[in-house]
């Protein structure tokens, strides 16, 4: 129940950041690095507050090797989501990032977990919503490349991000070390690529806000995962991102085709459920 309940909660709060990032990096206003900087910087500091609220810090040592995996990982995976951010419509995104469950299911067979029938059934409903989605241009394709690699990215870094809390480290300790790194690599690559300044951006009402969202967003999404297998944390999450892209993409990017979208949307929303019973 809490893994479904903090991942929806989370998605629907990451939507507003997401949001914010396309209006801002379409217009120009802030490149796709400073908006990942501000997102991570507030995660950052929503973990450290927890880490010492909860005095619940624990690095092993030994988790080093798969650390160092999953942080290489991440940093492809960072900078796909901010390039679907920014390219791909947000109702496509949330419909195409749903690749990730059959491919998590998998992983979960290969860690010991296993697969209902329901869980097969909602597999095949699950590929065949996006089936239809693409073959009936439902969504439009533009940049939908970014969040097909998204997708396929993240079986890895929630594996390693799973295998790290369950073995070896606190979920407080593993995200602020990687967040640590990606926070670097974003600062670097604003400064050094898009000539800008992220900080100064700290200073600005609505990014602040970007920020805050994201951060919250970020601490549901890690103990959703943290209370259940990825796959059905990952399953929530993903069903209520439908809902959110396409609520947000009608209302305030004016994408077009809502009752298709409404209607594929719940055969997929069925076939996620299936996943997590």
């Amino acid at each position: 129940m809490l893994t479904v309940l903090f991942s929806t909660i989370g998605s629907f709060i990451d939507e507003v950041s997401s949001s914010i990032i396309k209006f801002e990096t379409l217009g120009k206003r802030e490149s796709i690095y400073t908006a990942g900087f501000i997102n991570m910087a507030f995660a950052l500091t929503a973990f450290s507050g927890l880490a010492l609220l909860r005095g619940s810090f624990v690095f092993d040592p030994a988790s080093l090797p798969t650390f160092a995996a999953r942080a290489f990982f991440e940093i492809i995976q960072i900078q796909l989501m901010l390039m679907a951010v920014m390219k791909t419509d947000r109702s496509t995104d949330a419909f195409v990032r749903n690749l990730t469950i059959p491919l998590l299911l998998i992983v979960d067979l290969v860690l010991g977990f296993t697969l209902s029938v329901y869980q097969v059934i909602g597999v095949v409903a699950v590929l065949t919503m996006i089936g239809i989605i693409l073959a009936f241009h439902i969504v439009d394709a533009a940049g939908i490349g970014y969040s097909v690699m998204a997708a396929v990215n993240a079986v890895v870094t929630i594996s390693l991000f799973k295998y790290n809390i369950d073995n070896f480290n606190s979920v407080e300790a593993e995200q602020m070390g990687m967040m640590f790194i990606l926070l670097t690599y974003l600062f670097c690559a604003a400064y050094f690529i898009a000539k800008e300044n992220p900080i100064y951006f700290l200073r600005k009402k609505l990014f602040l806000q970007q920020g805050l969202a994201h951060g919250t967003a970020s601490v549901f999404a890690s103990f959703a995962i943290f209370f259940g297998s990825p796959s059905v944390a990952i399953t929530a999450k993903r069903a209520a991102a439908v809902l959110a892209g396409i609520i947000s993409g009608h209302n305030y990017f004016q994408e077009k085709r809502l009752l298709a979208k409404l209607v594929v949307s719940g055969g997929l929303i069925a076939g996620l459920i299936l996943l997590a019973l």
